[in-house]
């Protein structure tokens, strides 16, 4: 579907009509205008694998690429600050303060015909692997509407929500709570692969909500695989395959479920692809109705 769209925009431009199929079609990969999202699913597990080398903060940054059905059309930054204990096979996150700063955009023709960005903040506190988020922001663009959502948490696990515009969803969890006692979504990543990279193995079940949708994610390790090159890998060879299973708890449009919008799991492959660092994945995948995305990592500073 994808490659045909794109093939009609070269020839026609993009007049109000095309403009509107492509929004509706990107949107709902991206998750946009309370949509999970493929797209946003997977950007928010590769966010969260990302760790400086330093015994004391330092920084990293990772870059993705995002393919649909073998088209390239997002793009992920990512720079991270956080403490790092150990060295080579060792290396695990250490206690302290840790601070995400990452961008995706959509990219190539597609970025001309559906120019999307989106920018994630995340800080908060490391404890034995395991953060304490203190707030987390998102801001999502489309053409000239912004959208705007910022978290803040307390001691005690209480969450503040602020949405501009105020939607229904965030609404929502404020009347219902289920917001409370969660993280969001970049933190529970950082506990993902925290975790990993200290026992080798993946696992766990995560409570997330990220303003707008509220989900637990179910990490299971699945074996051992080979990661093959893509077109521009920055990591190939061997990699621990883990699956995460989301499990819908509130904020999510029945119809959407219905037509299979959501992704029923995603696949990660962790692996050290630099020497001294702590786990990272290089490559993760998940399909909903409109076919396989894939996010490869592509270079790595």
């Amino acid at each position: 579907m994808l490659p045909g769209l794109l093939q009609q925009g070269r020839r026609l431009g993009p007049p109000t009509h095309f403009r509107r199929e492509l929004a509706d079609f990107f949107g709902r990969i991206t998750g946009r205008r309370g949509r999970y999202g493929v797209v946003r699913f997977l950007c928010l597990l590769a966010i969260g694998g990302i760790w400086s080398t330093a015994a004391s903060a330092g920084q990293v940054t990772l870059t993705y690429v995002g393919y649909l059905v073998g088209v390239p059309v997002l793009s992920l930054t990512a720079t991270v600050t956080v403490p790092v204990n150990g060295s080579a096979a060792t290396a695990v996150p250490g206690d302290g303060a840790y601070h995400v700063n990452a961008t995706m955009q959509s990219s190539g023709n597609l970025a001309v015909l559906y120019p999307y960005q989106a920018q994630l903040q995340s800080s908060g506190k490391l404890l034995a692997t395991r953060p304490t988020p203190i707030q987390f922001q998102s801001v999502q663009t489309i053409w000239q509407k912004r959208e705007t959502v910022a978290l803040k948490y307390d001691s005690a696990g209480q969450v503040t929500i602020m949405a501009d515009p105020l939607t229904r969803q965030a609404q929502q969890a404020v009347t219902e709570g289920y917001a409370n006692g969660t993280m969001d979504p970049t933190s529970a990543v950082l506990a993902l692969v925290g975790a990993f990279s200290q026992r080798n193995t993946c696992g766990g079940t995560y409570a997330v909500f990220d303003g707008v949708r509220r989900y637990d994610i179910a990490v299971a390790q699945t074996g051992q695989a080979n990661v093959n090159m893509l077109q521009q890998s920055f990591y190939q060879g061997p990699a621990t395959e883990c699956q995460a299973t989301p499990r819908l708890v509130g904020g999510f449009q029945q119809t959407a479920v219905q037509s299979q919008l959501y992704p029923q799991s995603a696949r990660l492959w962790l692996a050290r692809p630099i020497k001294n660092f702590p786990a990272v994945p290089v490559r993760m995948a998940a399909q909903n109705a409109f076919g396989e995305m894939v996010l490869d990592l592509v270079n790595m500073q």
